[in-house]
């Protein structure tokens, strides 16, 4: 993907943004929504995730399996993220100014037989045991610093489970890449 290509995905995300909070055109998303060409028309997994001034997580919603052309996918988890992300109250205007977007584009899951085969700050990470699933993007371990057994850790409480949940026998782990784009790297 192209930095022009990365650059319009994050302006898409922040005019839909933009157009929620504030009843703003939505030019670009008129000019690209029928655009069947590489990137905007693909159907990929995807994450969109919010975060204040601070680095501190404000809102993140995705999709392992991309269901949609990736313009129509892109604009509506940025809404889903700001406004439906049940950890957090609806996005206020009086905060836009102050946060920043990044998207993830995820490659498919492939299903791994053994944790320890998890490359950490590389692979994200899906985990299924019992009827619990949690999932972390690729750079949540590296951002809170996390090794293999600590992440494992987080990832089974996420899910509802105990902590060393991921060692048992049934657990299934499936693992994708990403690639992440934020307005701080490509606006």
């Amino acid at each position: 993907m192209t930095d022009t290509d990365k650059r319009t995905l994050l302006a898409l995300a922040r005019e839909a943004l933009e157009a929620s909070l504030f009843g703003a055109a939505s030019p670009l998303y008129d000019q690209l929504s029928g655009v069947t060409a590489h990137p905007y028309g693909e159907r990929r997994g995807c994450f969109v995730t919010l975060r204040t001034e601070q680095g501190r997580l404000r809102g993140c919603i995705g999709t392992i399996i991309g269901r949609m052309p990736l313009v129509k996918a892109v604009t509506h988890l940025a809404r889903e993220a700001a406004f439906s992300d049940p950890r957090f109250p609806p996005l206020e205007p009086s905060e836009w100014p102050a946060i920043t977007l990044e998207i993830t584009l995820l490659t498919e899951p492939v299903a791994i037989s053994d944790y320890r085969a998890i490359r950490v700050g590389i692979d994200g990470v899906i985990l299924t045991y019992e009827g619990h699933r949690s999932l972390f993007l690729p750079q949540v371990a590296t951002e809170q610093g996390w090794g293999l057994t600590e992440m494992l850790a987080h990832l089974s409480l996420k899910a509802g489970l105990e902590p060393d949940a991921y060692r048992e026998p049934a657990c299934r782990f499936e693992v994708f890449q990403g690639e992440a784009f934020s307005d701080e790297t490509h606006l």
